[in-house]
């Protein structure tokens, strides 16, 4: 680390998995481990929006390299609260799962089909090496129940291929006329137990309902139009912009759809594209760890993508390529190397969370390529990714019922914090504009009769541990607990927020936590 920019560092936590049977890990600005969930062989993990952990478990129901075939969502404190397997015999869930704004989750699968209908689609036998052919596909699942789900929506890789190999079956045509759709015979080699695409990272957008997959056998992104119906994402017409489920965009490898040669390539073995989000530095561009940026050395590129007045992602009418032709930022050093796994994420104050996998290092660094942070896991075989997490409160339950319970509250700031004093807060009238306490400290929630309550009653009746030190790590506990009868039934209905302040010694406050979000029911 760099000394003397410690104030450069993003303040929050850091999750990520190590391959293998390893915990789940949350990290915090100080390098410290301060959480972590047990679990057995995992591939992938996401903080979600509500603050839970999910995590791509391996089955071991299929043996290619980078197989899961369980999506698990657990609480806080290691309950599962939802176990879905997609582990065959026709669909293998691998690689990377992405948390959606309405619950959902977007999940890397493999098809399997067999070598017969690989070469009835127009692929050459000589570039096959298993009985098995197993195009991607993506698929959105809406969970149903503790162990079921439904897929609500899917797009396939096989129903997007053009082939100019065997003019007698289908797919057959002109592969340079048609950039939306994928050669089937490229890369033409051996793909290892069928894996022909090698799917490894997505992201979706919520902004233009696009989705971001990564490709590693082509060495390429591809964007897709989410906003078609699962009938129209199968087609190429339909959704949003007209075009079904055929490429919206690609980018990293020109070689693949007949627009450039091997020397055009910008992308080898790449991982984990993001898109950033609104309100961050380069909103809208997309980020993505390029492993093969060098023979010894990677990189994070960060696109800007060419979006047209009429919001089309255009073709360069000269070279027939997508653009952009460079990257709008990137980021590399000697050292850095990662043949395989990876990934990068930008952040809000405009530094850069990479995860160099195959060193088991994660680092910050700022846009002009200083490092202000960095951890190295030594008790690891690999890290897939990592994940930047914000929140620094979390509740076991987001209901509370008027004939009784109990809410657990969970504060975990990090060991830079620890020794300070915590003080939970609610408040019944929202969050918005918050409140401002002495120096600048904004705590999310509006002050009000209940807010003034947990002040002047703290650790007292139905308030326990509201107030007191937080442990080494950061951390603390609190609960609200309601007797039978103590809520009226008309307060049904009302959605209550809840939040801590931390002072210092002094009682200066020094920072606020997350609201979460807390709905009195019947």
């Amino acid at each position: 680390m760099i000394p003397g920019i410690l104030l450069a560092q993003s303040p929050g936590l850091r999750v990520f998995q190590s391959i293998g049977n390893y915990a789940t890990q949350l990290v915090d600005n100080q390098g410290n481990l301060v959480h972590q969930w047990a679990g057995g062989p995992s591939l992938i993990a996401h903080v979600d929006a509500d603050g839970s952990l999910l995590r791509g478990a391996v089955t071991g129901a299929i043996v290619v390299p980078g197989a899961t075939g369980r999506i698990e969502r657990l609480s806080f404190d290691g309950t599962v609260l939802w176990s879905y397997d997609l582990s065959g015999p026709f669909h293998y869930a691998h690689h990377d799962i992405e948390p959606m704004p309405n619950g959902n989750v977007l999940v890397i699968a493999w098809d399997r089909y067999t070598d017969a209908d690989a070469i009835a689609n127009g692929r050459n036998p000589a570039f096959l090496s298993s009985t098995d052919w197993l195009p991607d596909a993506i698929l959105e699942i809406e969970p149903t129940g503790p162990t079921t789900g439904n897929v609500v929506w899917e797009w396939h890789m096989r129903d997007h291929v053009i082939q100019d190999y065997d003019p007698s079956k289908p797919n057959y045509g002109v592969v340079a006329n048609h950039p939306e759709l994928l050669d089937i015979n490229y890369p033409p080699a051996f793909a290892s137990a069928g894996d022909w695409n090698h799917f490894n990272g997505l992201d979706y957008d919520p902004i233009n309902d696009w989705i971001i997959v990564s490709s590693h056998s082509q060495n390429e992104l591809y964007l897709i139009d989410h906003s078609t119906t699962t009938a129209e994402a199968a087609g190429h017409t339909g959704g949003q912009r007209g075009k079904g489920g055929d490429f919206l965009y690609r980018w990293g490898n020109p070689e693949a759809y007949r627009a450039g040669t091997g020397l055009d390539r910008q992308l080898g073995g790449q991982h984990d594209p993001r898109f950033v989000p609104p309100g961050y530095p380069g909103a809208g561009h997309v980020t993505v760890f390029n492993n093969q940026y060098q023979l010894t050395q990677s990189a994070v590129f960060e696109l800007e993508l060419p979006v047209d007045a009429q919001g089309q992602l255009s073709v360069d009418p000269t070279t027939g390529r997508f653009g952009p032709t460079a990257p709008f930022w990137s980021y590399t050093d000697p050292t850095m190397l990662s043949p395989i796994v990876s990934g990068a994420e930008r952040l809000l104050n405009g530094n850069t969370l990479i995860c160099s996998g195959s060193q088991n290092l994660l680092l910050e660094v700022t846009p002009n390529g200083q490092t202000v942070w960095s951890y190295f896991q030594p008790n690891s075989q690999l890290i897939f990714q990592s994940s930047y997490v914000e929140r620094s409160l979390w509740a076991d339950t987001r209901q509370l019922s008027v004939t009784g319970g109990q809410i657990d509250f969970h504060p975990l700031f990090g060991s830079g914090h620890a020794g300070e004093i915590y003080l939970l807060l609610g408040s019944a009238s929202g969050t918005a504009p918050g409140t401002t306490l002495p120096g600048g400290v904004i705590l999310p929630l509006n002050f009000d009769y209940l807010s003034g309550a947990m002040a002047a009653q703290f650790n007292t009746g139905m308030f326990q541990n509201t107030i007191g030190l937080l442990n080494t790590a950061g951390g603390g506990s609190s609960s609200i607990g309601v007797s039978p009868g103590a809520l009226a039934p008309e307060l049904a209905g009302l959605q209550l927020h809840f939040a801590y302040a931390v002072f210092d010694s002094a009682l200066a406050p020094v920072w606020a936590s997350n609201a979460v979000p807390v709905t009195i029911v019947p």
